[in-house]
């Protein structure tokens, strides 16, 4: 990874560009980490028991 330190001055248009590429190409999408849901202790019984009347 290169890094960029600007001390004093103004940037040269040909710095500019460099330091927009290198802005531009840092960039990382935000992934959304997905929630996994455990199956311990999961309901065995995945339909009501039917109740005689």
């Amino acid at each position: 990874m290169i890094r960029y330190t600007i001390t004093s001055g103004t940037p040269t248009a040909e710095e500019l560009t460099a330091l927009e590429q290198a802005l531009k190409d840092h960039e990382r999408p935000e992934v959304a980490t997905k929630a996994i849901k455990s199956v311990w202790a999961a309901p065995q019984l995945r339909m009501p028991l039917v109740r005689k009347t």
